[in-house]
């Protein structure tokens, strides 16, 4: 990632968390001398609450703009979606690799690729100011200090995901990143996800040992785990989904049942989407950037890719729920190649652009706990389809009946596909995890399987002698 000056980096900080998801003066922070040119040591010298809950304020919604900023470019290479955004030809050209020479594997600069590598690490720099901050104050007690530095490390943790899961294995990525002139060496997936995996661990214990309240507020997108005790629970989903990418199926059961009770086993959708959500308020702060007005008339439109219908099962209500058909297709053409599609995202139609966009929510974990039984060394493969019938029931889907465990990987896939559909390209991932990248429709284009360490992070290091 590119290194910043002390003055670029507050501007990452300060700008930003001041403003927050809130879109409004709801905080009196001290004011700044020079806004122009402040220093950093405004915000990581003693702050006080006021200033602290600007930077969790700000944390939070570095962490929305990098987890939903990467879906649909994820999603577009797993085939959830057609990019049709006529501004610019590459996002179909480059990232359905149907460009002559396109190739997110080998172009260090591949188009968009910051969304899933800087804008992360954004957040990772972010969790780093607040946990300095709280190291060098005394305006909080060390209890709620403890809450502060659970949650900071929560996101930072999360925040490494994205980067993690869009590299080979083999390149990995940075974990080390405090020091902004010498960061640490790249680390490979298997140590990366282990260090990711133990600073969750951390937070959960910064978030056992900080009362029954926190000294500061979450958005409501976080209303469910809005205190110590709560908010642990989500880092256990979080760390679930983590067990299950690393294979530790076993320790991924384990961590759903501390996850409990976001962790539910039960039918139904409002028990499939009790969970954690991005929120969004409108003017002066933003929209749902995935919701767009039913049959609006526009070349600048995310489409659902034609093969999520074409493949669903007969009267799956996640194809109502998820998919709107339109009057008329939207086509784009793309290297001499017209790209049609009828239907376009049909989520956030209720409640329109601050529609709050899915974080993680418990119908994952349902099927997580399926994956761990069905993948564990002594797998339950009861257990695993009785999950996957819950989901099965909610959506309004006959009940699934095997004990051979290729058919009921098969249906485990084709659940996390239609369930977790635009969330954070799932299908992509999971091909990826179950060697089936193959079966992806290649629209004439490439499946791509990871993308390129960038260019900046070669540059650093032939520049440093790393």
């Amino acid at each position: 990632m590119k290194i910043m000056n002390k003055n670029i980096y507050l501007k990452i900080v300060t700008i930003v968390l001041i403003v927050g998801f809130y879109g409004c003066d709801v905080f009196d922070p001290d004011p700044i001398s020079d806004p122009n040119n402040p220093s950093v040591d405004e915000v990581i010298l003693n702050a006080n609450a006021n200033q602290l809950q600007n930077l969790v304020t700000g944390l939070e919604q570095r962490n929305r703009t990098s987890t939903v900023g990467a879906a649909d470019f994820t999603g577009s290479f797993g085939r959830e979606f057609y990019p049709m955004y006529t501004s610019d030809p590459r996002f179909m050209a480059q990232w359905l690799g149907l460009a002559d020479g396109a190739s997110a594997e080998t172009d260090r600069s591949f188009y968009q690729s910051g969304q899933v590598w800087v804008t992360p690490y954004l957040t990772v720099k972010q969790a780093n100011v607040l946990i300095e901050a709280i190291g060098n104050t005394d305006q909080v007690n060390q209890e709620q200090k403890n809450g502060y530095l659970g949650v900071a490390k929560t996101f930072k943790a999360f925040a490494y995901i994205i980067p993690l899961l869009t590299q080979s294995e083999e390149s990995g990525i940075r974990i080390d990143v405090e020091e902004e002139r010498d960061p640490g060496p790249f680390v490979a997936f298997d140590d990366a996800i282990v260090q990711i995996r133990a600073l969750l661990d951390e937070a959960s214990t910064d978030l056992n040992d900080a009362g029954s309240e926190f000294n500061f507020s979450l958005t409501s997108g976080l209303e469910s785990f809005n205190t110590p005790a709560a908010f642990i629970q989500l880092n256990r989903a979080i760390d679930a989904r983590l067990a299950i990418y690393e294979g530790d199926f076993a320790g991924a059961l384990e961590s759903l049942e501390e996850a409990e009770p976001f962790f539910e086993l039960d039918s139904g959708e409002d028990v499939m989407n009790k969970g954690a959500y991005f929120v969004y308020s409108g003017p002066p702060g933003q929209f749902n950037p995935y919701y767009y007005p039913p049959n609006a008339e526009t070349n600048q439109i995310l489409m659902v890719h034609p093969s999520m219908v074409d493949d669903a099962e007969a009267d799956d209500e996640r194809v109502d729920a998820k998919f709107f058909e339109r009057d008329e297709s939207v086509s784009i053409v793309s290297q001499g190649t017209t790209f049609s599609s009828l239907y376009q995202d049909n989520r956030f139609m209720a409640e329109a652009n601050t529609s709050p966009f899915p974080w993680l929510r418990n119908e994952e974990l349902i099927l997580i706990y399926a994956e761990a039984n069905l993948r564990q060394d002594t797998p339950n493969l009861v257990e695993a389809v009785s999950a996957i019938n819950l989901v099965r029931d909610t959506w309004g889907l006959p009940d699934f009946v095997s004990a051979d465990p290729a058919a009921i990987t098969d249906q485990l896939l084709y659940e996390r596909r239609y369930s977790l559909w635009g969330e954070f390209g799932h299908r992509w991932l999971d091909a990826k995890r179950f060697d089936r990248l193959d079966d992806l429709p290649t629209d004439g284009g490439t499946i791509y399987e990871y993308l390129a360490r960038p260019l900046s992070e070669v540059n650093w290091d032939d520049f440093s002698g790393n």
